[in-house]
């Protein structure tokens, strides 16, 4: 039988605080499974999930991008063999994590059934945000150009403008 968590677990592995578990899970529309009492409970994959959110909110993304992201890599099956998890950035947790970790969470068995989805999961994420920001910067250096070319034109027109008064002053002064 699979590993269960409680929020407050959760929330001690993942260093994010249960009510920001619970509103990730509704902003998201995560599924996070109950038990017979209706009490959430989490698994490692739930609990990696929350890991992934929380590096994507480090990196800046918002709530939104990442509800747009979740269904993309709910769609694709496990690929890699690797034993571990991975954080996004292919880093390993840091000591905090690693004394409120529980052991079993830090290694995952090759045959855990999630684990390939987990590792997947990963991948895409990080394909995605680079995607993200690929697409953020050529926003941005379009903003940029308009917003050089839009400068350039309120320039011409204050030049013409001031040439123009001073054609008017020239005029005034010769009558």
């Amino acid at each position: 039988m699979e590993t269960r968590y409680s929020v407050r677990q959760a929330a001690d592995i993942t260093g994010v605080k249960s009510y920001v578990l619970r509103y990730w899970e509704e902003e998201l529309d995560l599924r996070i499974q109950r038990n017979e009492m209706g009490h959430r409970y989490y698994t490692r994959y739930d609990i990696q999930l929350f890991r992934n959110i929380k590096e994507l909110k480090n990196r800046g993304l918002q709530l939104r991008a990442i509800k747009d992201l979740i269904p993309k890599i709910a769609q694709t099956a496990p690929g890699e063999e690797q034993s571990k998890i991975k954080l996004l950035n292919g880093t390993c947790p840091s000591k905090e994590e690693e004394v409120s970790c529980p052991a079993d969470l830090k290694e995952i068995p090759a045959e855990d059934p999630h684990q390939g989805k987990i590792l997947e999961f990963q991948a895409i994420l990080e394909r995605l945000i680079a995607q993200e920001l690929q697409s953020k910067n050529a926003e941005e250096e379009r903003c940029r150009s308009l917003d050089l070319a839009i400068r350039r034109q309120q320039l011409a027109r204050r030049e013409a403008a001031a040439a123009n008064e001073k054609k008017r002053k020239k005029c005034k002064r010769s009558t």
